[in-house]
């Protein structure tokens, strides 16, 4: 085999990482918009709590009504800030399992070592579970986000309120 052979069965080896690098980098562009989104709500939340503890213009009943009810968003939140967090993690750490895994290619093709060619198939599937893992996560996150803006919508809308009541109450 001539060496331009050797280098483009080499190149064709590495595709599937370099593919599968890609995708991630556009799965974790996303993520990194509802990272921010996230982030930004917590931050406006945090404000709002901050500035109702502060004040001294709402009634006392109403007040602690409203604190609690800040407080339980700011869990939720934080709790999915933390999710989509964890899920960035992964999948940025799939990525260096990817590039890892694109130099045991190149080694296992310039050395022609057997075990190397089968343990850039382990580091390759590697990389996905650990993709798989953030992917779980994000949909997990986005299946209960829903919960964060009901918290939210319910708190200023009676007309929601005595509607989700109904709902619940069926």
């Amino acid at each position: 085999m001539s060496s331009i052979e050797e280098v483009t069965k080499t190149i064709n080896l590495i595709i599937a990482p370099v593919v599968t690098i890609t995708t991630c980098a556009i799965v974790v562009n996303g993520l990194i918009v509802r990272y921010g989104s996230l982030g930004d709500r917590l931050h406006a939340v945090n404000q709002e709590l901050s500035n109702l503890q502060e004040s001294d213009l709402a009634p006392n009943g109403h007040k602690a009504q409203k604190v609690q009810e800040l407080e339980s968003l700011l869990r939720d939140l934080l709790r999915h800030h933390h999710f989509v967090h964890d899920a960035l993690v992964l999948t940025y750490t799939s990525i260096l399992v990817f590039m890892l895994d694109m130099l045991v290619i190149s080694i296992a093709v310039a050395t022609n070592v057997n075990w190397l060619a089968q343990m850039a198939l382990i580091v390759f599937l590697s990389g996905v579970t650990v993709l798989f893992g953030g992917m779980v996560l994000i949909a997990y996150e986005l299946r209960t986000s829903h919960y964060s803006i009901q918290l939210e919508v319910h708190r200023t809308c009676r007309l929601c309120r005595h509607q989700h009541t109904k709902l619940v109450g069926n």
